[in-house]
């Protein structure tokens, strides 16, 4: 467990995918829909990828999360070789309609229910941020009951690390940026991106030099969180 520097929190934001359950468990409910569709899969991941570097150019123009889809299928339809339509279509039902369902049997990582409720039960603010509509997971994951907002970064045009998707949140929440602590697992999207912004980050996982706390147990979350950032280097 690592810690850069001590915080002030008011409110704690979670990514989902990889932070709250473990990754690997959703892969496994997938293969099916990799193998039906494999080229699509495929272009879907380069499609995103694509999409994370233009929307840091000037001329980027998604504003809203039907601008972004619009885009998106313009993009996959061109790398599939089909129409947009059609790849607007497999989209959909594969990534937002289907992917989905696979999380009915799948749990979070042990003690993350435990963890939020502490946080919660102290009087501070919880919410969770995905890139892909998160709210269907999270009733799936059990936690929709203590997380009192989802947020999508879709909704803002955007996939992050940009900052709009993190501004959304801390308008909505009402809140300053350096009050909020965001939990994720991917360095450039959930440590790089809100430190960008002014957030604070935390990284599930192996200990991270910019984040501002690194853990492996939820319970050294809730812990370092409950005692305002001050505590020890390693544990």
């Amino acid at each position: 467990m690592y810690v850069q520097h001590k915080t002030s929190i008011r409110a704690v934001v979670f990514d989902v995918d990889g932070t709250l359950y473990p990754a690997h468990s959703l892969y496994m409910r997938c293969i099916d829909i990799f193998f039906a569709h494999p080229r699509v899969v495929t272009e879907f991941a380069v499609v995103r990828k694509k999409l994370r570097s233009l929307q840091m150019e000037h001329d980027y123009t998604p504003q809203n999360g039907e601008d972004l889809h619009s885009l998106q299928a313009s993009l996959m339809a061109r790398g599939l070789g089909i129409d947009q339509a059609r790849a607007r279509e497999l989209m959909e039902q594969i990534f937002y309609l289907e992917l989905p369902k696979r999380f009915a049997s799948i749990r979070p990582y042990p003690e993350v229910r435990t963890a939020i409720e502490k946080i919660r039960d102290s009087g501070m603010r919880v919410a969770a941020l995905s890139d892909l509509p998160p709210q269907e997971k999270i009733a799936a994951l059990g936690l929709s009951d203590i997380l009192e907002s989802s947020f999508c970064a879709e909704d803002a045009g955007v996939l992050k690390p940009h900052p709009r998707a993190f501004g959304g949140v801390a308008e909505a929440l009402d809140t300053d940026f350096p009050e909020i602590l965001y939990v994720g697992n991917n360095t450039a999207y959930d440590i790089d991106g809100p430190k960008r912004v002014g957030m604070r980050a935390a990284r599930r996982g192996r200990r991270f030099s910019g984040a501002d706390f690194s853990f492996s147990q939820w319970r050294q979350l809730a812990d370092w969180v409950l005692a305002d950032g001050d505590g020890p280097q390693w544990t």
